[in-house]
């Protein structure tokens, strides 16, 4: 129900759970600290220094992406970026690290602005951490074939278009994992992989399909916000599957080298690293969707220790542990890999970031312009 809004305060009173005579977007167990649902740039620039429902969910990102740029500009400085390309693909992730939690910020920031400004916030956010678990990289072609490695990504993402039967097929599948604000492929496919499976045919396609599962999954993300309000369990069933697919596609070369190939060189100190990342990932997945403890005590976590705000801390700390396994490793296992690895061309990088750009803004902007044809009774109504 709505009850008009006696005041200009730009925030819901603490006291009372009242609403705006326009409509306040709902989160399950969230009564209180909402924002008014067409705030200016101003207001809502302003709101991170106001106690709102969402002002913690701002800062656990903002503050971490000055940690992630400091510990990039860190390694710069120790980096010969020009001549050294076993360097490239770590300098690449962390680079990516940096920009999901500051697409985040700005989405948990502005997303009040108005209620299509919402959605595409959302958009965005959802293309910079798909951007974040995608491999920056061409993909290395099947040892037989004489195409350049530039074009292998290019090929794959043709597929989605002439067979998609396949891709529905891969989209249906269900996994156990919720969210990939935890992995980069290719930084995996650069110093992860266990050593029975390097220059293998997963290993060389395994970058080119996490490239397909970026545009993929940024889709599907972005679609299921129009499920919202006539299918609202389909909607939160395909944004988990969105993100659950490149989670587990990424993370099969540490499942494989955690459970199948164990007693390897790639068994370091960076080993329990990544057995903490895992557990990190699987309790932020269980926060995600659960909605702990605001489910059980409604109102009472509204500002301070909400499902969200903890997810978040759990996302980041996945991540910085993530950071310190794949240092260790592109540390430790130098040696072995340059013997047997075939190191990564900057045109290859280059070339699949930025037709990763290509493909995720493409749906960004689709899903966009969709908005704004479809009339705001039918769209806008709840969020889950």
């Amino acid at each position: 129900m709505f009850l008009l809004r006696p005041s200009r305060h730009p925030l819901v009173s603490p006291r009372r759970p009242f609403l705006f005579p326009l409509q306040v977007f709902h989160e399950q167990g969230i009564l209180f600290g909402y924002r008014h649902p067409q705030s200016s740039a101003t207001a809502c620039l302003l709101s991170l220094f106001q106690m709102t429902n969402e002002t913690l969910n701002i800062w656990t990102h903002l503050l971490p992406f000055w940690f992630f740029t400091w510990r990039l500009v860190s390694t710069l400085r120790g980096t010969d970026v020009l001549n050294d390309s076993y360097a490239w693909p770590l300098l690449v992730y962390m680079g990516a690290s940096c920009v999901y939690p500051l697409a985040s910020s700005c989405a948990h920031t502005f997303s009040s602005m108005s209620r299509n400004a919402r959605h595409i916030c959302y958009f965005l956010d959802y293309g910079a951490v798909n951007l974040f678990s995608l491999a920056f990289d061409a993909g290395a072609p099947p040892r037989s074939s004489n195409l350049p490695r530039f074009l292998w990504p290019l090929l794959h993402h043709s597929l989605l278009v002439f067979f998609p039967r396949i891709h529905m097929l891969i989209l249906l599948r269900q996994f156990p994992f919720l969210r990939p604000p935890i992995g980069s492929a290719i930084a995996y496919s650069a110093y992860v992989f266990p050593d029975a499976l390097v220059n293998t045919v997963f290993h060389d396609y395994y970058v080119a399909l996490a490239v397909l599962n970026t545009s993929i999954s940024t889709g599907l993300s972005c679609y299921s916000r129009f499920l919202e309000v006539q299918k609202p369990r389909l909607c939160k069933m395909l944004r988990v599957l969105a993100f659950a697919y490149p989670y587990t596609w990424d993370s099969l070369p540490i499942f494989s080298r955690l459970f199948l190939f164990p007693g390897e060189s790639a068994q370091n100190e960076a080993t329990l690293y990544h057995q903490k990342h895992m557990a990190m990932t699987l309790l932020a997945s269980f926060l995600y969707s659960a909605h702990l403890p605001e489910r059980l005590a409604p109102g009472r976590f509204d500002y301070i220790g909400h499902s969200h705000q903890l997810f978040h801390v759990c996302v980041i700390l996945a991540t910085h542990m993530q950071m310190e396994a794949i240092l260790l490793d592109k540390t430790l296992r130098k040696e072995w890999l340059l013997a047997h690895s075939r190191p990564l061309l900057f045109s290859q990088i280059a070339g699949a970031i930025l037709l990763c750009l290509i493909f995720s803004l493409s749906n960004i902007v689709y899903f966009s312009a969709a908005l704004y044809r479809i009339p705001e009774p039918e769209l806008h109504k709840k969020e889950t």
